[in-house]
């Protein structure tokens, strides 16, 4: 007997209306849940726009990455119009205090002294914000503490400039001796640049000795941090920095730097003629640089290197730092900007990412010890090095340049009375004496208690 076919289609129809009706039943959901959130928008008031002005020395002359960083912070923050302020060029400390004396400060800039800034009254108080950043909390301690003044935060730390050597590992092979690598004891450094100069070679072991009193009374006594800086004053009459002139000294009279040859006899060894160059086509052992090297390490020179930092296991590190104007009337919002050029781990992450693409080598490291952003930046600088001086960020030598007050006058300007014979320099400044002892005119023991004294009353009179 033959089947209905009616009777055998009608579960197939059922179950498709019953799909049917499941869909159009979704459908109802989503667009009630769609109206929801529209008329729930409709409801929440939206941030109003604001405006707000941007100024940092890197801008001027045009900066495409930083531009672009200032273009996607208001892509992230579409309510903020952020507009860069042109008018404020070098020498910055006059054009912000010409901005500040018309009132028409940014409400973020970059700061080269930290000081005068605060005591001038140009800052506004970041430390309850900085408090609750977590990105803030990212940050080595050493650097937290840099920034802090009488306890309070005044600037946020923007990107580090990282100085240490750069090292030659093939030189080193080719002479047959051990390479240096980061943690490399005072004593051994000192030793790795005699053996690797060989005018016949012809190598030298440094570009210069001058740079031995900012890293070395802190290489051999970890109390000690750039300068010799004791967190008081300049410990310039200790046997710490006694040494470094003694040592730096003596590889410059000996004939272990590139600077000791006299100008007139370069060529004869070093035809390319300065010591760049010449460590660029391989001739020079160990250069001591930053992060300005960058570009030519990784796109200029042809032999394995490597960057072990500044022996004792530090490194020297100089910090930019960004302010937020006492006049903002968005402290908040200057705060997010702020942080987004500076320390916080979304605005490194999207810089990292943009440097890649363009093809940009930064000329500063980002500051911050997030993870995510070192994994990024690894990607960019392939020197083990590197990694090395990050792990030992809280032992970096912080240079007091733009946040120590009377820092510039007590390292560098402050006269001393001192005459150096046979020259032209009189009442020398504290910098110029120490040079000039390196040199070899005079003998810094005669003198470092005068020098550590006036030091410490510039650092003194800066506190008060």
């Amino acid at each position: 007997m033959k089947k209905s076919t009616k009777a055998k289609n009608a579960p197939k129809r059922k179950n498709g209306i019953l799909l049917l009706c499941i869909i159009i039943i979704l459908i109802g959901i989503a667009v009630t849940a769609a109206l929801l959130i529209l008329r729930r928008n409709d409801r929440e008031p939206q941030p109003d726009p604001i405006t707000l002005t941007y100024a940092n020395w890197n801008m001027t002359g045009g900066n495409e990455l930083e531009v672009q960083m200032i273009r996607s912070f208001m892509d992230e923050y579409p309510h903020i119009t952020v507009h860069v302020d042109h008018s404020i060029t070098l020498p910055w400390m006059v054009g912000i205090a010409t901005a500040a004396g018309e009132n028409r400060l940014p409400d973020v800039f970059a700061i080269d002294d930290l000081a005068t800034n605060v005591t001038n009254g140009w800052l506004l108080d970041l430390t309850s914000l900085a408090w609750a950043d977590l990105d803030f909390f990212d940050l080595p301690r050493a650097i937290q503490e840099a920034v802090l003044l009488d306890g309070y935060v005044y600037a946020l730390p923007a990107a580090q400039d990282i100085h240490g050597y750069f090292i030659n590992r093939d030189l080193f092979r080719a002479l047959g001796l051990d390479v240096p690598t980061f943690g490399i004891s005072a004593e051994d450094f000192i030793d790795s640049a005699r053996r690797a100069t060989d005018l016949s070679h012809p190598s030298m072991g440094l570009n210069h000795s001058l740079s031995f009193v900012d890293w070395y009374p802190g290489a051999v006594n970890p109390a000690l941090s750039f300068f010799g800086f004791d967190g008081r004053g300049f410990a310039l009459n200790s046997s710490e920095m006694l040494e470094a002139v003694h040592e730096a000294s003596a590889l410059h009279r000996d004939g272990y730097t590139f600077a000791s040859i006299p100008p007139d006899r370069v060529r004869d060894y070093f035809p390319i003629g300065y010591d760049l160059g010449a460590f660029r086509i391989g001739q020079v052992a160990m250069f001591y640089g930053g992060a300005w090297l960058m570009d030519i390490m990784l796109n200029e020179v042809a032999f394995d290197w490597d960057f072990i930092g500044v022996p004792g296991g530090r490194s020297v590190v100089t910090l930019d730092i960004h302010g937020v104007s006492v006049n903002t009337e968005h402290p908040e919002e200057a705060y997010l900007l702020a942080r987004w050029m500076g320390h916080g781990q979304e605005g490194n992450l999207r810089r990292l990412q943009y440097a890649r693409e363009m093809g940009i080598t930064l000329d500063n490291f980002p500051i911050t010890q997030n993870q995510e952003v070192l994994d990024s930046l690894w990607e960019t600088i392939p020197a083990p090095g590197f990694r090395y001086v990050y792990d030992a960020m809280e032992r970096a030598l912080v240079d007091g340049a733009r946040v120590l007050p009377g820092y510039m006058q007590a390292r560098l300007s402050a006269p001393t009375g001192v005459d150096i014979p046979g020259t032209l320099q009189s009442n020398t400044v504290v910098g110029t004496l120490l040079n000039y002892s390196i040199l070899g005119y005079v003998d810094f023991a005669d003198y470092a208690a005068i020098a550590e004294e006036v030091a410490r009353q510039q650092l003194d009179a800066a506190r008060r």
